[in-house]
């Protein structure tokens, strides 16, 4: 039997490509399911927050329920088309499964924070009707439509590693102050999934981006910077209307710059602003590292099939150490 084959089957045995494999492994340890996470509990916390935090907090959730199904129906889809192996897609299979977890989170968290139904759709036509939320989907989506590989990468991690914070922050900020610790257990789960969206992808981005020309790179670095700005003005605009009256925007506007600067890393681009680590808020910072929001999507193993997460911290040493190798190599 010489004939050429009209399709191949997925050889997961032969599979060489490190980063699949490491992310493959991840992807399960990940699943979690939004109403096994007790956040009714914070309920009344929640009820006793100044009216601004509250109505900071409900429209957060719609801002990250719009930004989530874009992710989940659109950019997800349209990366998978340019997946070298079936092995890759397999990954981004499981990556949109994952983030429509996320959406559904975001929807339960609303739920469970309303007093009615109104009050529930209310944040979501806060953020349907918001004119920047609208014009970073547009921005997002006009580029996810394009025929570009490399574009749509960097677009996706724009998102899910730097965008998506600016509505991580309100509850962030609020578990760094001992509130609402189950409503941070929930983003946790929500942030390894964007984690390891972001620096998946961004790994995808880089392998692509050193096949090109010097030409070719310097004009990608160009776009990605152009892009890099357009998304930051607009949000800078949503920032601004999501936390009026909390006293809160120029805390948001420091974390963005940090999280950008991170997508930007992802890329394997030079970062643009002056944030670290060290000069976030305290009170931010404590909410980041009491809720184990990590730097990279090897850290975790699951001790539990749905929710118990527990750091394992050989694997992370050793997972780091190749994750290194990888972005080197790449």
């Amino acid at each position: 039997m010489n004939k050429k084959s009209y399709y191949k089957a997925s050889n997961w045995n032969a599979v060489e490509d490190q980063v699949d494999r490491s992310a493959w492994a991840r992807l399960n340890d990940i699943v979690y399911e939004p109403r096994r996470v007790p956040i009714h509990k914070d309920r009344d916390e929640f009820s006793h927050l100044p009216k601004a935090e509250q109505t900071m907090l409900l429209h957060s959730f719609g801002s990250l329920a719009l930004s989530s199904t874009l992710q989940m129906k659109v950019s997800l889809s349209k990366i998978k088309q340019d997946a070298e192996n079936s092995e890759e897609a397999a990954v981004y299979n499981a990556l949109q499964y994952l983030e429509s977890i996320n959406n559904k989170a975001y929807g339960h968290a609303l739920s469970e924070f309303s007093t009615s139904d109104e009050q529930r759709d209310e944040a979501f036509n806060w953020a349907n009707q918001n004119p920047y939320l609208q014009k970073k989907m547009r921005l997002l989506n006009t580029v996810y439509q394009s025929e570009n590989a490399i574009q749509k990468k960097a677009a996706h991690v724009f998102l899910s590693t730097g965008l998506y914070h600016s509505s991580f922050f309100g509850p962030l900020y609020l578990f760094g102050q001992h509130k609402l610790p189950r409503t941070a257990e929930l983003i946790k789960y929500a942030l390894r999934i964007t984690t390891l969206n972001g620096i998946y992808t961004g790994i995808k981005f880089r392998r692509d981006y050193f096949k090109l020309s010097k030409e070719e790179q310097e004009n990608v670095h160009n776009w990605v910077y152009g892009l890099c700005d357009r998304l930051y003005a607009n949000e800078l605009n949503h920032i601004h209307l999501l936390y009026e009256d909390t006293g809160l925007e120029d805390k948001v506007e420091h974390y963005i710059h940090y999280t950008l600067n991170k997508a930007l890393m992802n890329l394997g681009q030079e970062p643009k602003y002056p944030e670290n680590v060290e000069t976030l808020d305290p009170t931010l910072t404590t909410g980041l590292m009491e809720s184990a929001m990590i730097e990279d999507f090897f850290f975790y193993t699951n001790a539990h099939p749905i929710l118990k997460m527990r750091e394992n911290k050989e694997l992370a040493l050793k997972a780091n150490s190749l994750f290194c190798i990888f972005s080197f190599r790449l």
